[in-house]
């Protein structure tokens, strides 16, 4: 029977494209947000973009999790969308264990590499049992590429051609997309948990263009960084998209897709050169810096890049590129970078398993 309920984790652009997106689709929406909202108060979320205009009501909105499983009966629904930056999925874990079932389809639209490890694991520290786990995806991309006005209003530019997802097993993949390829048809199947992991590069994207902008970033300047790209700072995306797939290789991950291949399968952009790929993304035109805490650094490095390191001491594979653009970065935010092999739990066994291929009608 399909699932018309849904409830989306997070009110960032995503999480509110997310609702937007299934409410114009006919679907009961849950929002929930750990700080107030406007939404909570009006329900209606306004979308101006060209994808899915208009008002858009949600069945509930509120920063008490509580209360909206008391306003479905006592309990979540069995569809969860969990929107947010590595940063904040433990702590969305810890929100959701006391009403997560084995019946729960979750999906992670975060860029941090591994966040679908760390929500099981958090779980699992708060007394689920594996058996009991949701299944549990992370994707590639977003199925969108959005942005928010205020507070109640988002633009929804174009959906992606494609996203990926995977669960922690064939079976739990095959689940996510039988729950969700109904709402979003451009989901489609990876063929191993590590795979999306590796495949995610937003951080390949971003962290080079920010380190050469260090001195703007610094001032608080409001800038886009996209604008005048030359070869060679386009170059350096390269750089380290090239470590990433070294670290691939290393892990018999021989499936991965390159930098170019990447805005080719998402956003239909064309052309022999990753400048040309660029170029075609209008998003781009609109991307500007002005917070000193931008994810572009806050989570690409710590949740995105430093990740891919872990990978590459794992996999015995030098990453210069990699490890210059972790040491320079670091340096600007100085934070600790806790997402270690000993965190995650991972090992070169572990690694294999999570490389298990399990094809699916969509691979």
């Amino acid at each position: 029977m399909l699932q018309t309920s849904y409830l989306v984790v997070g009110k960032g652009h995503i999480g509110l494209a997310t609702a937007v997106y299934l409410s114009n689709q006919g679907c009961d929406v849950y929002l929930f947000s750990r700080r107030s909202s406007i939404v909570a108060q009006t329900r209606i979320i306004h979308s101006i973009g060209s994808v899915s205009p208009g008002n858009h009501l949600v069945a509930a909105c509120s920063n008490n999790i509580n209360e909206l499983a008391t306003l479905n009966g006592g309990k979540l629904p069995l569809n969860v969308l969990i929107c947010c930056r590595g940063q904040d999925i433990e702590s969305y874990a810890r929100i959701l264990a006391e009403y997560v079932n084995p019946q729960m389809n979750v999906l992670i639209f975060c860029a941090s590499r591994f966040a679908g490890r760390v929500f099981c694991q958090v779980l699992q520290r708060w007394g689920i049992a594996k058996e009991q786990l949701p299944a549990v995806a992370d994707v590639n991309n977003t199925p969108f590429v959005s942005r928010s006005n205020t507070d109640n209003e988002v633009r929804i530019s174009t959906l992606t051609h494609k996203f990926f997802v995977a669960a922690q097993n064939r079976t739990m993949t095959n689940r996510i997309v039988r729950a969700y390829q109904a709402v979003f048809s451009n989901l489609w199947a990876a063929t191993s948990v590590l795979e999306i992991n590796l495949n995610k590069v937003n951080d390949i994207i971003h962290l080079p263009l920010l380190l050469v902008s260090l001195a703007r970033w610094e001032s608080g300047e409001d800038y886009n960084l996209y604008h005048n790209l030359g070869p060679r700072t386009i170059g350096l995306i390269d750089h380290l998209d090239r470590d990433r797939l070294a670290v691939g290789e290393a892990l018999g991950v021989f499936n991965l897709i390159d930098i170019k291949s990447h805005y080719q399968i998402a956003y239909g952009t064309t052309g022999s050169s990753l400048e040309q790929h660029m170029q075609q993304v209008g998003a781009y035109s609109s991307t500007t810096l002005y917070n000193p805490h931008h994810r572009y650094l806050v989570e690409d490095l710590p949740y995105g890049c430093f990740p891919l390191q872990v990978l590459a001491r794992l996999a015995g594979v030098e990453t210069p590129f990699l490890d210059s653009c972790i040491t320079i970065g670091n340096k600007f935010l100085d934070i600790p970078l806790k997402w270690t092999a000993e965190f995650l739990e991972l090992d070169r066994h572990q690694l294999s398993q999570l490389n298990d291929h399990h094809p699916t009608k969509n691979s």
